[in-house]
């Protein structure tokens, strides 16, 4: 059997790759393999020492081989298709960035919502299946948004609990189109300095039992379990019966916590 090759260059027993979040985080870890006196090599296994722009993948890569004689992937999805028919190119024979993934998106800063709640319900509803259960708690509380320009990308409600001594994340919601850009983290960063602003100890969430994906998220952010609190989610709260996330019936609500001790931080 023929080895497999990445160009001229055998890959060997295995592929390791490295998932960056930019075009830009890539060309550093270039810049670091040369410091450290490694060559990257080319899609095409040529030690070019700059990534490669794959045309028909909204993705830019570089490769390197470790002492074992794996080869290792530094791999970031571009925010826009390239152009499918320049095929593979070297970064360097690309005009320009702004020709690989367009003009350079808007800077994202996060602020306290000042306007009418209204303004914000479809934020919300991405988060609350129940429009009854929503308009309860609607106004509470403070908003913190993420903006891109104008344009309001993402929330994070913070209210009170009868403790006084902890604050909880009502409600919170990333635009689909914005997800996986650490948008969401950047919120909870900003509710978790709010709320030590405050003098507060804890952070408390709920979610669906069902929700993977929510239940993933706040614990790479360092929330732990607290409590399972059963049968939440019923017609009789304004949940449909037949609501399932995941293939999982929407049942059972997960209350985590967020310890912002100083041995936490």
């Amino acid at each position: 059997m023929k080895p497999l090759t990445l160009g001229s260059a055998p890959i060997g027993l295995s592929l390791h790759v490295a998932f960056e979040t930019s075009l830009e985080d890539v060309l550093g870890a270039c810049e670091r393999l040369r410091s450290l006196a490694v060559t990257p090599l080319s899609f095409f296994g040529e030690e070019t020492g700059e990534p490669s722009v794959i045309g028909w993948m909204p993705a830019a890569s570089v490769y390197l081989r470790d002492p074992d004689g794996h080869l290792l992937e530094y791999l970031a999805m571009l925010d826009s298709p390239p152009k499918p028919e320049l095929g593979v190119l070297p970064w360097s024979q690309w005009a320009r960035r702004e020709d690989v993934v367009g003009p350079g998106p808007a800077p994202i800063r996060v602020e306290r919502h000042t306007g009418p709640r209204s303004e914000l319900r479809a934020l919300f509803a991405m988060a609350e299946d129940s429009a009854a259960h929503l308009d309860s708690y609607l106004d509470a509380g403070q908003v913190l948004v993420a903006q891109a320009g104008d344009r309001v990308i993402g929330h994070l409600q913070l209210v009170d609990t009868t403790d006084a001594h902890e604050s909880e994340i009502k409600n919170m919601a990333v635009e689909a189109s914005y997800r996986g850009r650490g948008i969401g983290r950047t919120l909870i960063q900003a509710a978790v300095e709010l709320t030590r602003a405050q003098h507060r100890s804890l952070l408390v969430v709920a979610t669906a039992a069902a929700d993977i994906d929510n239940l993933r998220f706040y614990q790479r952010a360092g929330f732990r379990m607290r409590a399972v609190e059963r049968d939440a989610f019923t017609p009789a709260a304004g949940y449909s019966p037949q609501t399932r996330l995941d293939g999982i019936d929407l049942r059972d609500r997960l209350w985590l916590d967020l310890n912002l001790g100083p041995d936490t931080r």
